[in-house]
């Protein structure tokens, strides 16, 4: 199987079987006779299609460990000759799971067979782990569940990839039909067939629109639904996020589970990791949100700007300035065309929105000196928020006034009284590094911090209008427009050099695309859709566009790894 298209572990695969191929994710329609140990998956379109089952023995979740002992002796003893897919067995026993692990790896099956899917669905913890496990050990194998269409968005985003259609068939013979909303409103037909086709290709839009989450949680018919998300968004948060594309598009906040996306744990741990201050910062100003992105659009960002240029001249050069937001946390300004986002706004704040927020600034407000004053210009529960981060960290806080909103004149008036308190003067040389600063800040954020500094150093230069593009001795190292980056490949030797960051290593000439079976090493920072460096003898032979995580290149032995723009 070939990965084209990732969104968590979810996926859009090619899988080639002889003279076929078909994409998933996809249905299975399964002949499964386990007595005389032959079956065989088979769809009529959009080609045929066999996969051969291997002899197996069926046991069910609860069988005890002395059984299962037999049945892997058993197991270890079949000629898999002729068969290329493998029926796994969901145990409860997990200890003897790696010995299943040893046959699938020794004789290199295309899929997996997930027995008693139905049971899995109600061991929440199990049902993540398992797909996890199967995922990270084998890339390029296709994972097949049975499962009512209710579930497939939530499965293929976890990691499955195929579901069995057989006993769906039950529900044609009881004289039921789905629908869409609830497994417990039913319609007055048959459709089972037909509703699985549907949902499948609704799973396969949202994937390629790079929407699957979405689907996922508007998705959520029965309480299996919330466990088995809520355990893989807490408990394997790093699982999800490693196959999470980078964020190009707006993301919409939809729900409760909506906080806890990958999406907001990448940017937490980005803000914890990558984000440094200005070196010149003497003023820290903390502000709310703004419904319109990026926040220096909206009135209301504009309106303390205006207050800031007013009271402080050249001074403002010596400000940074946080957002404060939900559920992102802290958006340092140089970040803010990064923090594409949108959510429900209703004023009244969870626990799981507050807290992570407060710790989030409370670790940012660490890394600015300790005499550098902070004023708060905010309201409603961002107050709390800086009050929770300033007992976190025993910084003062300095709050403004606040009355009727913060943009109203008398709120904007006591800004502009508090930072009369403080004397800032900057020069020339404060401006320009300020300029070079909200460019720096968008590499750090991609590659990590200092690779800014090695895209436009000091002496770098900055040319165009519009479109920037950056210059170290006379050889361009990237472009910057509206926080949107490329880079050359001299501009990602320098980050190389500098950060060791974002490669893949390879030990050929490179001619076109990176294929996964030619990759030696890879950052494991690396996700889908990064930008990437890829590396021959510590050179920079070309750059390109991840569609693997880097931990994914190296185990996975079919299909591009790296898609290459620019050769050097």
């Amino acid at each position: 199987m070939e990965v084209l298209r990732h969104e968590g572990p979810g996926r859009l695969g090619l899988v080639r079987l002889g003279e076929h191929s078909f994409r998933t994710p996809v249905l299975a329609g399964v002949d499964f006779t386990l007595s005389p140990f032959n079956s065989f998956f088979h769809q009529d379109e959009p080609g045929s299609y066999d996969f051969n089952l291997a002899p197996s023995i069926p046991l069910s979740f609860y069988t005890p460990g002395e059984v299962v002992k037999k049945a892997l002796g058993r197991l270890w003893s079949v000629d898999y000759e002729g068969f290329n897919a493998f029926y796994l067995p969901a145990l409860r026993r997990t200890e003897y799971l790696g010995e299943f692990f040893k046959i699938i790896e020794r004789y290199n099956f295309d899929a997996i067979y997930l027995g008693n899917s139905k049971i899995l669905i109600k061991e929440y913890r199990y049902f993540v782990r398992i797909l996890r496990e199967l995922r990270e050990r084998f890339p390029n194998v296709m994972i097949i569940a049975d499962l009512e269409p209710f579930f497939y968005p939530l499965a293929v985003y976890l990691g499955v990839d195929a579901f069995d259609t057989r006993s769906l068939k039950l529900y044609d013979f009881e004289g039921r039909g789905f629908t869409k909303y609830s497994p417990f409103i039913w319609s007055d037909e048959p459709n089972s067939l037909d509703f699985a086709r549907r949902t499948i290709l609704e799973v396969r839009r949202a994937l390629e629109s790079g929407k699957l989450r979405y689907l996922v949680e508007n998705y959520f018919p029965t309480q299996y639904h919330a466990g088995i998300l809520r355990i893989a968004d807490l408990e394997h948060s790093d699982y999800l996020e490693k196959y999470t594309p980078i964020q190009k598009e707006t993301v919409y906040f939809i729900s409760d589970a909506s906080i806890r996306r990958p999406e907001v744990k990448r940017w937490h741990s980005h803000v914890e990791e990558r984000f440094l201050p200005p070196e010149n910062t003497e003023l820290v100003l903390l502000f709310p949100c703004s419904a319109k992105k990026p926040y220096s659009f909206s009135r209301s960002h504009t309106l303390y700007r205006k207050a800031m240029k007013e009271t402080l001249g050249s001074g403002i050069f010596k400000v940074h300035e946080l957002i404060l937001t939900s559920p992102f946390g802290v958006v340092p300004r140089e970040w803010e065309w990064l923090a594409k986002y949108d959510i429900v706004v209703t004023g009244h704040w969870a626990e799981e929105e507050i807290k992570p927020a407060a710790e989030l600034l409370a670790k940012t407000l660490e890394k600015y000196q300790k005499d550098v004053p902070i004023i708060a210009h905010l309201d409603e529960a961002y107050v709390e928020i800086a009050k929770l981060a300033s007992e976190m960290t025993g910084r003062e806080i300095i709050f403004t006034r606040v009355e009727d909103g913060t943009t109203s004149r008398e709120s904007l008036e006591s800004l502009k009284e508090t930072l009369r308190e403080f004397y800032l003067e900057g020069s020339k040389e404060d401006r320009t590094y300020r300029y070079f600063e909200n460019i720096r800040k968008v590499f750090d954020f991609h590659f990590g911090a200092g690779a800014g500094e090695a895209v436009l150093p000091d002496n770098g230069h900055v040319k165009g209008s519009k479109m920037l593009r950056l210059f170290v001795d006379n050889q361009q190292t990237g472009t910057f427009k509206d926080g949107v980056i490329s880079v050359t490949p001299f501009g990602m030797q320098r980050v190389y050099d500098s950060l060791k960051a974002y490669w893949v290593k390879i030990d050929f000439d490179l001619r076109g695309d990176v294929f996964a079976v030619g990759v030696d090493e890879a950052d494991e920072r690396i996700r889908p859709d990064d930008i990437v460096g890829i590396v021959r003898d510590g050179k920079v032979v070309g750059v390109g566009k991840a569609v693997l995580s880097g931990e994914e290149m190296v185990r996975s032995k079919k299909g591009v790894a790296v898609k290459v723009r620019k050769r050097a």
